[in-house]
């Protein structure tokens, strides 16, 4: 992650100071070291790096990957607790979880379906009730159902890098089927198969 707040030291802050000092008579002292006015202008110089320091810190604490001190805050934004998310874990997990809320709030397509599961690691189709390749979830189903059906075939699970395990299956009570229901169009339901 690129520094938004480049670290300094108390020095450097001083001589910016001096530097934005008018030249003459009455500001020579500005460069003499333990002449008064450098002194003045050092005790200046060391609220400016205390503040720098505050910056850089909100900088790192703003962001949900890398917060520690706002871990609270963000899952409250993000509605956690709730159904899927339990607002416990490590550090990594409760960070994880604000990123996927976040990554979802956006979910209406089924690119954005296929997508979401990617972030875990598994292959999806997702289509609608109407498509002829979710024949089979939704035998019996008259058009009307079939055009508010969202069918989520699995395709493949795959290993990933992270350092959390997730409990998969094809039944509904698996965490990325909780996630997938959790932020699907409020008229439609959701029907999961294994392909």
């Amino acid at each position: 992650m690129t520094e938004l707040f480049e670290k300094r030291n108390v020095d450097a802050y001083t001589d910016s100071l001096a530097a934005y000092m008018p030249s003459g008579r009455l500001f020579s002292a500005k460069d003499v070291k333990d002449t008064n006015f450098r002194k003045l202008l050092r005790g200046m110089a060391g609220e400016l790096f205390h503040a720098n320091g505050l910056l850089r810190d909100y900088s790192t604490e703003i962001l949900p990957d890398t917060t520690v001190e706002f871990i609270g805050e963000w899952e409250r934004a993000v509605g956690i607790p709730d159904s899927c998310f339990t607002g416990a874990g490590t550090l990594n997990e409760r960070r994880r979880d604000i990123l996927i809320k976040l990554a979802a709030l956006g979910t209406q397509t089924a690119e954005d379906f296929e997508q979401l599961a990617a972030i875990f690691g598994i292959t999806v189709n997702v289509l609608s009730g109407n498509d002829p390749l979710a024949a089979n979830a939704v035998i019996g189903d008259t058009d009307k159902e079939k055009r508010f059906t969202i069918v989520v075939q699995y395709t493949s699970i795959v290993g990933f890098d992270y350092e959390f395990n997730f409990p998969f299956g094809l039944d509904d009570n698996t965490f990325l089927n909780c996630v997938l229901s959790r932020f699907k169009p409020a008229n439609c339901r959701l029907l999961f198969e294994g392909v």
